[in-house]
């Protein structure tokens, strides 16, 4: 059974858009929240473009990095090496639109599902 806490930060995630209520360990660090049990998480996952089990990487696919700075760890998306920056129609190498077109997939929806299972499995 999720906290309130934890229900808040999901509805205010997928109803309102916003950002989920946990907050950089560091007070004193800027930028997007960092959450390692959460990329661990996503490691576990089967790739979104292959479905390849066992060999999964966390990609940031979010925007809310700044200049030379990753996006949110909650941004991340379970892609194999290949998916995510190897293979000719690699995520890196092709971009979100084109990636998203060639494997059918919304990673913003993605997203949103990710969270919600993680959050709510909490």
């Amino acid at each position: 059974m999720p906290t309130s806490r934890q229900l808040r930060s999901f509805l205010a995630y997928a109803v309102l858009d916003r950002k989920p209520l946990r907050q950089a360990k560091s007070a004193t660090r800027n930028g997007p929240p960092r959450d390692e049990a959460y990329k661990a998480w996503i490691r576990m996952l089967p790739c979104l473009g292959c479905h390849r089990e066992g060999q999964s990487e966390a990609a940031h696919t979010g925007t809310d990095g700044g200049m030379s700075m990753k996006a949110s760890d909650y941004s991340c998306v379970p892609l194999c090496s290949d998916c995510h920056r190897q293979a000719p129609g690699a995520y890196h190498r092709i971009g979100k639109l084109t990636f998203e077109r060639a494997h059918g997939v919304c990673l913003a929806a993605e997203v949103r599902l990710l969270n919600a299972l993680f959050f709510l499995a909490d």
